[in-house]
């Protein structure tokens, strides 16, 4: 039974993971350092029995400094091995979901949520790393008592089984509770995310919200009420776990009375050990409540271990299925035509907002092309890329490239095809991925799009990302064609560049990119440039209509 609540326990499944031979050490260290403190106690009631017999007194001397040896030792390495060893867990569960959020779908990835992943990353593994070492000491201590408590039915068969009753209530009367505290915990961690999420709203808007000061207000008495409900719920909790302890503590010093004012009246040879087995009583009292004080900690640490199997679930939920299909294309990759074929993909729903939906729409790409796609803000045109670009996954219809269709295990031959600059797209300040790049080529780009005197590429890296909007969408291009690619999709790239610029752009890096054999798909808003495109296609209310022309 008792491996069976072991196996449920969230915290314990997560230690499972560490190497067997650590389990296993750390199992026999625990052990042994619980049976040298007990065994110190039984020396010590010894010694003060025997303490007029010299010779006695020697080797008793002699036993307590190999049981204190013994102690110092398995309380060393106990610690040590605990504390590298949970890193070392910690260290891969980070390593793991860092893996699981690269290999995710970009949609259900999105659902999940940046706060809820930057909160459990970063709160709850410190959260088990602080609490590791206390909990080591807890389980020592734990091991102490139970040896203690031999100790003590060896002395008082009565004395030993009110030990066990006053425990054992004590016990139930925890595990009865814990549920609910546990659930305060959950509580109150599920409102922290909601602050941070609240904090990153005010980092991510900070020039939205200090242009307008009712905004700003706003934005603060919200993350003011987040605060406050974080407050409430955390000194719910507190109050709680300290009742808890209260009673904790009142419960041993229960059984302190038990044995010396209860016991004599039903155990006729309670006289001669009244001594020791108080002074037991006395001895296992300070770790009892220290294994008590530890039961916030525990359940954090229990309640943390929980939150990260759950975004483990959901980051492997949100993970493309590894079918062992076909892998990315070599470079230079090739294609002759892609074909959307009634693609539908509809939003869930996001709080009150409307749903939705694209589709069904048709398309086709030739290679070599250059192709416009127009519409108003929330037509569909973004959406559209994701999809063309196999980050969004059609729910219904099918996407097919020379013959071969975008499932699961295509996918990532499909998007070897396309390289992209999305309107929220992400500048690196290295060439992740392209650390063979000959750096004169990197340099030819730069001097192209005309950025060379803002940033250079040196050692491997660019010497500064921090530049204007529209010099940033140029350098995130320079990196785009590095790829050498052959599809090139832009999200309304040219909105941020200066007039000159953008005509240079269109009439002079388009048509270059064409004639080196590049396919581009490009959604923009520029009318004045539509020209420059082999088609024109236009969308509204997540279909396409019929374009009329200039």
């Amino acid at each position: 039974m008792l491996t069976t609540t072991l196996e449920s326990l969230p915290l314990y499944q997560l230690l499972r993971r560490g190497s067997k031979r650590f389990n296993l050490e750390l199992a026999a260290l625990v052990v042994f350092a619980g049976l040298a403190n007990a065994a110190l106690l039984a020396i010590i009631n010894t010694a003060a029995e025997n303490a007029r017999d010299e010779a006695a007194n020697g080797r008793v001397l002699g036993l307590f400094a190999v049981a204190i040896a013994l102690y110092l030792y398995t309380q060393r390495h106990v610690m040590f091995t605990a504390i590298t060893e949970v890193e070392r867990l910690l260290s891969g569960i980070r390593v793991r979901i860092a893996d699981r959020i690269r290999k995710a779908d970009l949609y259900p990835l999105e659902q999940v949520g940046r706060s809820e992943i930057y909160g459990l990353v970063s709160r709850e593994t410190q959260t088990i790393s602080q609490a590791a070492g206390t909990l080591v000491i807890s389980l020592q201590s734990t091991m102490m008592v139970v040896f203690s408590v031999v100790y003590i039915m060896i002395l008082s068969k009565a004395a030993f089984v009110i030990t066990i009753f006053v425990t054992s209530l004590g016990l139930f009367i925890h595990f009865r509770r814990s549920a609910e505290l546990n659930a305060l915990l959950r509580n109150a961690q599920r409102r922290e995310n909601d602050f941070l999420s609240a904090l990153t709203d005010l980092l991510d808007g900070f020039k939205e919200a200090r242009l307008h000061r009712a905004r700003s207000a706003d934005l603060f008495d919200n993350i003011t009420d987040v605060s406050l409900s974080v407050e409430q719920v955390k000194t719910r909790a507190g109050t709680e776990f300290s009742s808890h302890y209260i009673f904790a503590q009142t419960m041993f010093y229960a059984l302190l009375a038990a044995i010396v004012f209860l016991l004599p009246r039903v155990s006729t040879a309670y006289g001669p050990v009244v001594l020791k087995l108080t002074a037991a009583v006395l001895f296992i009292i300070g770790p009892l409540g220290a294994i008590v004080a530890t039961i916030p900690l525990y359940s954090a640490a229990n309640v943390a271990a929980s939150n990260i199997f759950l975004l483990e679930r959901k980051l492997e939920e949100a993970s493309a299925p590894d079918t062992n299909g076909r892998a990315e294309a070599p470079p230079p990759a090739r294609f002759t035509r892609m074909d959307m074929k009634r693609v539908v993909f509809q939003y869930g729903e996001r709080g009150k907002g409307a749903v939705f939906r694209l589709g069904p729409v048709d398309l086709h790409v030739t290679a070599g092309e250059i192709l416009f796609i127009v519409g108003g803000n929330g037509s569909g045109k973004s959406t559209l890329l994701q999809i063309l670009t196999g980050l969004y996954h059609p729910q219904s219809g099918s996407v097919v490239m020379d013959d071969t269709l975008l499932e699961p295990a295509t996918a990532a031959w499909y998007r070897s095809h396309f390289t992209a600059v999305f309107s929220d797209y992400h500048l690196f300040d290295r060439l992740y991925g392209l650390r063979s790049a000959p750096p004169e080529r990197v340099n030819e780009l730069l001097r192209l799009f005309q950025i060379q005197d803002k940033t250079a590429f040196e050692g491997g890296r660019f010497t500064t990302i921090d530049l204007s909007s529209g010099q940033r969408k140029r350098l995130a291009l320079v990196v785009a064609l590095l790829e050498e690619r052959p599809i090139l999709v832009l999200d309304e790239w040219a909105a941020d560049q200066d007039p000159v610029f953008r005509r240079f752009f269109y009439e002079t890096i388009l048509p270059e990119l064409k004639k080196s054999g590049k396919t581009i798909v490009a959604a923009t808003h520029d009318d004045r440039y539509f020209s420059v495109a082999d088609r024109v296609v236009k969308m509204e209310y997540g279909t396409f209509v019929e374009y009329a022309g200039l």
